[in-house]
């Protein structure tokens, strides 16, 4: 679920009316989002390249150690 962009609450009573504004929080509480995310190991390899993740069967790349400067 994507945040929308926050508004002070009295503006958006004093736009849509405290009741309507009170059912629509209560709903947002109790339903739920029906579609979750798919699993990583789902993706097809197009879509795990897109996000940075090696191909699904190929080991995972190892981070380069950087030398400790002190």
């Amino acid at each position: 679920m994507t945040r929308p962009t926050t508004f002070p609450l009295h503006l958006v009573i004093a736009e849509h009316g405290a009741w309507r504004v009170f059912f629509a929080a209560l709903n947002a509480l109790v339903t739920r989002d029906a579609k979750a995310a798919p699993h990583v190991d789902t993706l097809p390899d197009h879509i795990r390249r897109d996000i940075g993740l090696p191909p699904r069967g190929s080991p995972l790349p190892e981070a380069p150690v950087m030398p400790v400067r002190w």
